[in-house]
């Protein structure tokens, strides 16, 4: 018999598109487990969330003009999120040269 342990997500969790604020996902985003890790594990999951926000194409009827506008500003939001974490992970590989 195995169990499951299930974490309630930090109050600084990144990744609230998976977790949906309740349940964390262990994508380490936040550091909780690898601190070292953060900003990395941060990215990837800025560009898994990109990559899903630009081939969405599941449009509902009647609603296609709003998705549309708020997928591109999802998308603009995530790139400049994605732009700031790419400059502290710069800085910090500046730090170990």
């Amino acid at each position: 018999m195995s169990g499951h342990i299930c974490f309630s997500v930090r109050e600084n969790c990144e990744n609230l598109l998976d977790s949906y604020g309740e349940i964390c996902v262990r994508c380490n985003a936040c550091g909780r487990f690898d601190e070292s890790t953060k900003h990395q594990c941060h990215l990837d999951v800025l560009k898994r969330q990109l990559a899903e926000e630009e081939s969405f194409r599941d449009w509902s009827d009647g609603m296609e003009e709003l998705q549309r506008k708020n997928k591109a500003a999802n998308i603009e939001y995530m790139k400049n999120k994605i732009k700031k974490v790419e400059e502290i992970l710069a800085k910090e590989g500046e730090r170990w040269i």
